[in-house]
């Protein structure tokens, strides 16, 4: 451990000793935990819990001053191992350790020095930030290597693997020399981890394993995020290449790659997690509920009673109890199969309301077909199966209507329209009226634009001030696949009638979906209990408790029902003039409007 070691840190006072005594419960000597890099909330509740633990480090990133050509300086390495590591039986390692460091020259000089040569790591310019976690991931292992002849467990919680290169430099009398550079992994601390992309993410699954160890995994899956993907490893026999059966992967993500796996051996065994964000929590369920049960020989402790749990030993009722929860576990599964069924039905029955803002083609089209129908346009026609052999310029869709024709040209494009993309459907509009020799035809331009962002990023509306203004001259609508999707709600929730949507297709400029025989009430100013309560000033306008107005914000309307109503402090059924204090079923915003529908 001197080699390229840190520099001699002072013991730790008496006093120190006297209170971390008086703060913790007897240590249990067995099993022995080193803790490399792990939390410090994490690690107190390993000694709060009792555990033997030591508390190491494979060191920080160093700030270092090379501003200038040529200019380096020698580094030690900072880490922190016991000596006598070799006796430990469980190694935590979170890779995942930013913390950084500024340099100073103290640090990197040895007091003790016995023989005639001392070795540094040479940093030079440019490089600004020294990082010395994989070089001490390399000396990890020579002290790992050392546990031999019995049983013991590395857990790590990994990052990102990457490569350092390392310059050494042997100080001699009167000189120094430096060495051959050096590449070092940060997984070096072990003979071989299957590490294959570098990715990130949170969507996380729980293979097939022991029902324990699945439970616990699931548990913290939901705040648990990946860096590094690894691959089975495999091994030739017989013609053929084979899964290593001592590799168990644990847990993949959304493409099936493994996040985390479990490699066990005789005496040497190895867990990969991704970076679980409680890792204290995490630890002492594992340490505490699965990991006795899973080495046994490394929690001498822990398993001296474990026969009571033996089908043998099973107290009165417990076979029925356990019988129960079987049962009610299938009748579980089956519920929640029966719901995921449901789930599949209803995404393929609503597709259309995704496809209308991601598709473009054909299939934005018939999901716009099937949109109109749902709105109740009794006759909705795919016009390219009308006439697919006209090299003329057509609309995509026609609808008969009460009041003559709707004819609509709809796209799907990456960006917004252009003008000649909102004005194209004013040239088939004229063609429709000389053949109809009428001027009953309605012109509406459909866009699902910025298709490939999720709509909330997307420019909304998505045209100009001059496109609505021309469309208005030109008597033609604009609309968005987003706005559509919007009044599906707006009509299901009861903010809007179908007939009333239907009317305000027919509109010039941009469409826009409101209730109609609105009668504006007011504009809230003050607000309490969460902004549930507001103080209005009515004049003329007839509110009573079970009423529900509509809320105007940023275009969108909602519903929230009076269900109190105050005046100088006391509850009444109605007012009508005056200041008057207003609670709602829900929250109000700020910059609302309120509305009430007249009959």
């Amino acid at each position: 451990m001197k080699i390229f070691g840190n520099k001699k840190t002072e013991s730790k006072t008496s006093d120190n000793k006297t209170e971390e005594l008086l703060s913790f419960p007897s240590i249990v000597e067995r099993p022995r935990i080193c803790c490399i890099d792990i939390a410090k909330d994490a690690i107190s509740a390993l000694k709060r819990s009792g555990a033997n633990v030591y508390e190491g480090t494979l060191g920080s990133k160093i700030k270092v001053p090379n501003t200038r050509t040529r200019e380096n300086h020698l580094l030690l390495l900072n880490f922190d191992f016991p000596q006598n590591l070799h006796e430990y039986d469980i190694i935590l390692i979170d890779l995942n350790n930013y913390e950084t460091i500024d340099y100073k020259q103290e640090d990197h000089v040895k007091s003790d020095i016995s023989g005639k040569q001392s070795y540094r790591l040479l940093s030079s310019y440019p490089q600004t930030l020294f990082d010395p976690r994989p070089f001490a991931s390399s000396l990890l292992k020579s002290e790992i290597d050392k546990i031999t002849n019995r049983q013991f467990l590395v857990l790590v919680f990994a990052s990102k693997t990457y490569d350092i290169e390392y310059e050494p430099v042997v100080i001699m009398e009167g000189h120094s020399e430096r060495k051959q550079i050096q590449k070092v992994n940060l997984f070096s601390f072990w003979d071989f981890i299957p590490t294959s992309g570098v990715q990130y993410g949170k969507e996380i699954s729980v293979g097939k394993m022991r029902d324990d160890l699945a439970g616990l995994l699931k548990k913290y899956a939901d705040e648990t995020v990946y860096h590094q993907t690894f691959h089975h490893p495999t091994e030739w026999n017989n013609g053929k290449h084979e899964l290593i059966e001592k590799y168990f992967p644990l847990m993949t993500n959304i493409n099936g790659d493994i996040v985390s796996y479990i490699e066990m051996n005789t005496e040497q065994n190895l867990m990969i997690l991704p970076n679980i964000k409680d890792t204290s929590g995490f630890l002492l369920d594992f340490l505490s509920k699965i990991a006795p049960s899973i080495y046994p020989d490394l929690f001498p402790y822990s398993t001296m009673f474990s026969w009571k749990a033996d089908k043998e030993y099973w107290l009165p009722n417990h076979s029925l109890l356990v019988k129960e929860k079987i049962k009610l576990q299938e009748e579980y599964e089956e519920i929640i199969s029966e719901c995921e069924t449901r789930i599949k039905e209803n995404s393929v029955k609503f597709s259309y309301l995704h496809d209308i803002l991601s598709q473009t083609g054909d299939k934005l089209v018939n999901s716009l077909i099937i949109f109109l129908k749902w709105l109740e346009f009794d006759a909705v026609i795919n016009y390219d199966d009308v006439d697919s052999d006209s090299k003329l310029l057509e609309e995509d869709i026609q609808v008969d209507i009460p009041e003559g024709l709707l004819i609509i040209e709809c796209k799907g494009i990456g960006g917004t329209s252009t003008d000649s993309d909102c004005s194209q459907i004013s040239k088939i509009k004229h063609r429709r009226c000389k053949e109809r020799n009428s001027f009953d035809v309605y012109a509406l331009y459909i866009v699902n634009h910025q298709r490939y962002l999720p709509p909330l990023l997307r420019q909304n509306p998505p045209f100009t001030d001059n496109q609505i203004e021309d469309a208005k001259i030109d008597e033609r609508g604009l609309l968005s696949t987003w706005q559509l999707f919007n009044l599906y709600n707006d009509i299901e929730d009861g903010i809007i009638t179908k007939n009333e949507a239907r009317s305000s297709i027919l509109n010039f400029g941009l469409v826009e979906f409101k209730p109609s025989n609105l009668k504006h009430v007011f504009a809230p100013t003050e607000f309490f209990q969460g902004r549930t309560v507001c103080i209005v000033v009515l004049s003329g306008i007839d509110l009573k408790i079970g009423d529900s107005l509509f809320v105007e914000q940023d275009k969108r309307f909602k519903k929230a029902q009076i269900i109190d109503l105050q005046v100088d402090g006391v509850s009444t059924s109605s007012a009508s003039e005056g200041e008057v204090g207003v609670k709602f079923d829900s929250k109000i915003s700020k910059k609302a409007t309120l509305w009430k529908k007249e009959n």
